[in-house]
């Protein structure tokens, strides 16, 4: 039967110990139910799709770079048919923006997908309305989601009807509406509200699925698949195959120009990490602080002993109070788990009620058996013979933990030094990419042709207003790949194929690019219609204009062309060639800039060369003024009111872009902070309350040391020397293995962070002395006391 009134009693009399353990137990349950919700949530990704197991995405890359996660041209079809392993393929081109209408009323729609008609049979989408059979029979036929016929037309059931799509990569479209899909999961690695039928892949790029036999050995296909592709491309002997499943896209996909931000395994091994670093140090407490209150207890139980009393009514007794400390850590863990998730926006979708009960009697189970480990392993200590009575409560040995200490402090050490790493790479990234440290940049993502042709009318108009301090525009935000070759050749030499951006005015200064060598753009001289005229009679006609062109290199495309400095470059004529760019085919090298992170950190710089255009303005930057954003976004709003009335304004800050990039460092960044400030705070409450019970020990001790002449000082250093030898011995074991761990986790990175030796010797010290500090005042107020009482006490 639970006796409720002795576990308070007993709790009460040893309440510092028990609260240090509630409070351990409470956050290391919390942190256990979120940390399994977000690691099953991400395990899952993909896997409810019922031929997932056969599913695999086809990336290719040259020359050793980092793969594109689309391929372009016919060779798909070649090698489905080539291959006999491959039953089928599905591909699917995504369009950023688009814009809908229906009943004459626009809006922008983001992440639409046009996909092959087979969509239906490779990935068992649930349709709530339509025939899966025949749902993509008819071309131009499109299905949307739940939440995007609700939001549309107020209900689900609308086959037949009919909306309009337009967008830059595709013409003008009135679709038929053939399907309403259930709302994708959230445990997908790609997301869409709108789906449309599309034949000919020919002139898109496409995100490649095929659906493999069963059993198939993924590295053999690999190479199959190469000889086909090699075969068709012998001009591109560079070109490597891969293939990746499905199911392991979101985890272990580290393409360019992915469909969305995915996961990385290397959090989720992270997440579990930390988790089992802060179980041992919650463990370690609780059985550091059963094994002092035994020692504590020790007569008591003894004297049970002595009047007949059972080895099992010693366990019994301390097991009622385990038990009650157990179920109330948990009930508060859980309560505590809910504001835990919402720091990390984790929902506990995917956490079942049985898996919860499951835990939680996991979770039960081993806080019992650690609090009573010391009292099974000790219970013959409580009995005696009638020759050997001892009724003293036996001193507690230093020395029985001091192994336990050194590995809880290695792993506070380790923790915090891993923090400074993670946090140092962060603020790397965000001083790299261009406009990383500002917060007042608005974005446009890639946009309408019409709107793209009214550009230049609405940067005019917005650079009237001192609250806008800076507008231009570019072919592409960003954070993403910069992949789009032009053919380039100087003084006759053979042709080099090279990555252009091309931008609008003032690109440079908006975002602070330096000059090496040369000049800057100066304005543009055509508009975008006589850039337009030059380009379709060079199209129709080939035609080229006698225009000679100004084009700036970065600094990383003078090695390409063998130049031996950026002054050797400027004035040089070049030939440039490309399918829709080279209305000229002459220009001339008018600067060299720095190199510049416009991609990610997860690649070098790539070298590079800059047009200048009014075409291809396809997305658009506004910077502005410090402290006048409100005035800024209502000004925003009015002028493209006015001159883009007929096309919704959809726009984010430039940091949100890098959020999302970046999500997953920025995630770990969190969950290292969190989980060292866990382990820091559990270690030093249980080490001040460990010390308290070792320093009453050794109240007899200090005082007969005082009466022979010692000092406080001389007393404060003695109850410190031990512990301070411990973290010393803390921290050999910890800084080398920090060090092997981030020096790997940056090998993902291009641009990595310095390993200061700083932040390896700050984070030694500051938790050598919050720990000193911590003993010391205990160590302090022992010394203090009259050494006529501490000689007198038992």
């Amino acid at each position: 039967m639970y006796n409720t009134p002795f576990v308070v009693r007993r709790f009460w009399k040893t309440k510092n110990l028990r609260i240090v353990n509630l409070l351990g137990l409470a956050l290391l349950f919390a942190c256990i139910l979120v940390s399994y919700t977000y690691v099953k949530r991400e395990l899952s990704f993909d896997k409810f799709y019922s031929k997932a197991d056969r599913i695999v995405r086809m990336t290719v890359s040259y020359d050793g770079q980092q793969a594109d996660g689309r391929i372009y041209g016919t060779n798909f079809n070649q090698i489905l048919q080539s291959v006999s392993e491959i039953e089928d393929g599905l591909k699917l081109s995504k369009i950023n923006t688009a814009i809908l209408t229906l009943n004459e009323k626009k809006q922008v729609v983001t992440d639409i997908y046009f996909s092959s008609e087979n969509l239906f049979e490779i990935l068992d989408i649930p349709l709530l309305e339509g025939d899966r059979k025949t749902a993509f029979k008819s071309p131009g036929s499109v299905v949307i989601s739940e939440k995007q016929a609700n939001q549309l037309f107020g209900k689900t059931d609308i086959v037949g009807e009919k909306i309009e799509l337009s967008g830059r990569r595709f013409n003008n479209m009135t679709c038929s509406i053939s399907g309403v899909f259930k709302d994708m999961p959230d445990n997908t690695h790609f997301h869409t509200d709108i789906i449309v039928q599309e034949t000919d892949f020919d002139s898109l790029f496409f995100y490649a699925y095929l659906l493999v036999g069963k059993g198939q050995n993924y590295s053999e296909l690999e190479k199959k698949i190469s000889d086909v592709f090699l075969k068709e491309n012998p001009q591109r002997p560079s070109a490597k195959i891969s293939l990746m499943p499905m199911t392991d896209i979101h985890l272990k996909s580290h393409v360019l120009r992915e469909m969305e931000p995915n996961g990385n395994i290397f959090y989720v091994y992270l997440i579990i990490g930390a988790n089992v670093l802060l179980f041992i140090i919650v463990m370690f407490n609780l059985w550091l602080n059963a094994s002092v209150i035994f020692s504590y207890n020790k007569r008591y139980y003894q004297l049970l002993r002595f009047n007949g009393a059972s080895s099992m009514v010693v366990a019994k007794d301390e097991f009622q109070v385990v038990f009650g400390l157990a179920v109330i850590g948990g009930l508060m863990g859980k309560l505590i788990s809910a504001f835990v998730a919402d720091y990390f926006s984790i929902s506990f979708n995917f956490i079942s009620i049985g898996e919860e009960i499951i835990l939680t009697l996991l979770f039960l189970l081993v806080t019992a058996f650690i609090s009573l480990l010391p009292i099974l392993s000790n219970i013959s200590s409580t009995y005696f013979f009638n020759d050997c009575i001892d009724l003293k409560a036996a001193r507690f040995s230093f020395s029985n933990v001091k192994y336990m200490l050194v590995i809880q402090y290695s792993i506070v050490i380790f923790i915090i030094i891993v923090t400074i790493g993670i946090n140092n790479q962060i603020m790397l990234i965000k001083n790299t990419q261009v406009g990383g440290t500002d917060t007042n940049i608005l974005v446009l993502e890639e946009q309408p042709t019409e709107v793209i042709s009214n550009y230049s009318t609405l940067r005019n108009e917005l650079l009237k207003h001192t609250e806008i301090e800076s507008v231009t525009g570019a072919m592409q935000l960003p954070g993403s790949a910069v992949r789009d070759m032009i053919g380039v050749s100087i003084d006759g030499k053979e042709q080099t194929y090279i990555p252009v951006l091309v931008i609008g005015e003032d690109f440079f200064s908006f975002y602070g690019i330096k000059l090496v060598a040369g000049t800057l753009f100066p304005p543009l001289k055509l508009t975008l219609k006589e850039e337009e005229e030059l380009v379709f009679k060079r199209m129709d006609e080939n035609i080229f204009s006698n225009i000679k062109e100004d084009v700036i290199l970065n600094s990383k495309a003078l090695q390409v062309f063998g130049f031996a400095s950026a002054e050797e470059a400027i004035g040089k004529e070049i030939k440039i060639e490309h399918g829709s760019l080279d209305f000229t085919q002459s220009a001339v090298v008018l600067g060299v800039v720095e190199d510049f992170t416009y991609t990610s950190v997860y690649e070098d710089a790539i070298p590079m060369i800059i047009l200048q255009r009014n075409m291809f303005m396809n997305c658009f930057m506004i910077r502005f003024a410090p402290e006048q954003e409100t005035q800024a976004m209502q000004t925003l709003n009015a002028v493209w009111g006015k001159i883009n009335p007929d096309y919704p304004i959809n726009y984010k800050f430039l940091s949100d872009t890098y959020n999302a990039v970046y999500k997953n460092e920025l995630n770990a960044g969190k969950v290292i902070k969190f989980f060292s400030v866990l382990c820091l705070i559990i270690t030093i409450l249980g080490l001040i309350v460990f010390m308290t019970f070792m320093i009453k020990t050794r109240t007899k001790e200090i005082g007969i040391r005082k009466v022979n002449g010692a000092t406080n000082q001389e007393i404060v250093v003695m109850l410190n020397v031990s512990l301070l030898r411990w973290i010393i011995l803390s921290i050999c074991i910890a800084i080398p293995t920090a060090w092997f761990i981030i020096d790997k986790w940056l090998e993902s990175f291009a641009y990595k962070t310095e390993l200061h030796w700083w932040m390896f010797i700050g984070a030694s010290i500051f938790v050598s002395l919050i720990s000193l500090i911590a003993v010391s005042f205990q160590s302090w107020k022992a010394a203090k006391i009259n050494p006529v009482k501490s000689v007198k006490s038992n």
